[in-house]
């Protein structure tokens, strides 16, 4: 099975760690592009000359899963960015379960959106991600 990680960029350090443990327990794991384009000015103009946002839709489209990995950012507990937002309207087109680490933001101006995608938190806990991709979510 394979699962696609999502993240904002400044956690991708993060990310495999994640990518490990999934792999230990059997799973195939994507990533997004690693390539910190954040230092350029014109960060969309990176996203679109390296076509990171295709590129990162052909993953979870290979996907049997996403898992959005939504640390504390700005102050906000399970931030959801932009690009995460977009990959999970992704998944959720293509019908492919999308698991969080942590909760919706509260204070997210796209709660009601992100709700209606109809994430489930599993926070690390391997075992439950493994159950419910068994039941078939």
């Amino acid at each position: 099975m394979k699962i696609t990680l999502c993240s904002s960029a400044s956690f991708f350090y993060r990310l495999p760690s994640i990518k490990n443990a999934l792999e230990n327990i059997g799973y195939e794991v994507l990533l997004p592009s690693m390539t910190n384009f954040h230092h350029l000015p014109e960060r969309a103009f990176a996203k679109i000359q390296h076509n990171l946002i295709k590129e990162h839709f052909r993953k979870i489209d290979q996907s049997n899963a996403v898992y959005i990995a939504n640390y504390e950012k700005k102050g906000i507990e399970g931030y959801i960015g932009g690009n995460v937002f977009l990959e999970m309207g992704k998944a959720f087109d293509r019908e492919i379960p999308i698991f969080l680490m942590k909760d919706i933001p509260k204070s997210s101006a796209y709660k009601d959106e992100l709700t209606a995608l109809q994430p489930i938190v599993i926070g690390r806990n391997w075992n439950k991600l493994e159950e419910l991709l068994r039941k078939g979510c």
